[in-house]
């Protein structure tokens, strides 16, 4: 008998929209985190009032996207994520990507196998400096890049070449910046610095970096690091609570990323 999963959903971003995608076209359900009433986003996705699921509608087991209630009381069924400790994806290192990523998690669920396409989506999202290093089995880089150029392009509806011309733009302009020393370790610093494609651009270049930038949801001011190895944003995180004093300090070191977010208007450089 074929067992229906009921997915919730996270926020929306190009991953999520690639597994909703999966789940309608294999005939499992799906809803989404709500909080205030509205879809979830990057900010509130583990703090959602509710899911959008019709009170006593039956389903099967529930498969929790990257997201949670606000009410941790509430045990989740199945968990897919790579985001926290804990999450099945967080510890999994650049040659596993397809085991970490949210996607590659769904894909065994759903049974549905590997393609290079959702190879490289699941990549990118777990681990793209890495990806991009060539560290990931079976993703080229140059073929990761054109990729990425088409599949941004298309979500953020430009002009491949007028996204490529920026990332370029982005590449001088990170190759530009001056080193910034945290915990021990180096990183550029780009926190006085408008960059477009500045993520992109670092993770191209496999330079690690330390930048800032409002969240307009929230209205809050993210201070963030990209694309150091484990030991430098394991050392930048410890940093960020005990030097730079910021707040919600989150990151997983083995994917690459850490950030928080400043308690009042001054940072000062550690």
């Amino acid at each position: 008998m074929f067992m229906k999963y009921l997915f919730i959903l996270g926020a929306r971003d190009p991953e999520m929209m690639l597994i909703e995608t999966l789940v309608l076209r294999t005939r499992h359900r799906l809803a989404y985190a709500l909080a205030d009433e509205r879809r979830v986003y990057a900010g509130n996705a583990y703090k959602a009032d509710r899911t959008s699921v019709r009170q006593g509608e039956p389903h099967g087991p529930i498969v929790w996207v990257e997201c949670g209630l606000a009410d941790l009381s509430q045990p989740r069924d199945i968990v897919v994520d790579h985001h926290h400790e804990g999450d099945p994806g967080y510890d999994m290192p650049p040659v596993r990507y397809w085991e970490g990523s949210s996607l590659g998690q769904v894909c065994r669920l759903l049974e549905i196998e590997s393609t290079p396409e959702l190879q490289l989506a699941a990549a990118a999202d777990h681990c793209l400096s890495a990806a991009y290093q060539g560290l990931c089995p079976d993703i080229d880089p140059a073929d990761l890049r054109e990729w990425r150029i088409a599949s941004r392009s298309n979500w953020q509806k430009v002009n491949p070449d007028h996204l490529r011309l920026t990332i370029e733009r982005a590449i001088e302009q990170v190759q530009a910046l001056k080193p910034i020393f945290i915990g021990g370790h180096e990183f550029f610093d780009a926190m006085d610095h408008d960059i477009p494609e500045l993520s992109e651009a670092s993770a191209i270049l496999g330079r690690p970096v330390m930048y800032s930038m409002p969240e307009p949801r929230s209205g809050r001011i993210k201070v963030g690091a990209l694309n150091g190895s484990p030991d430098m944003l394991k050392a930048w995180m410890d940093c960020a609570r005990k030097v730079l004093g910021l707040e919600d300090v989150y990151g997983n070191p083995i994917r690459g990323y850490a950030g928080g977010y400043l308690r009042g208007d001054i940072l000062q450089h550690a």
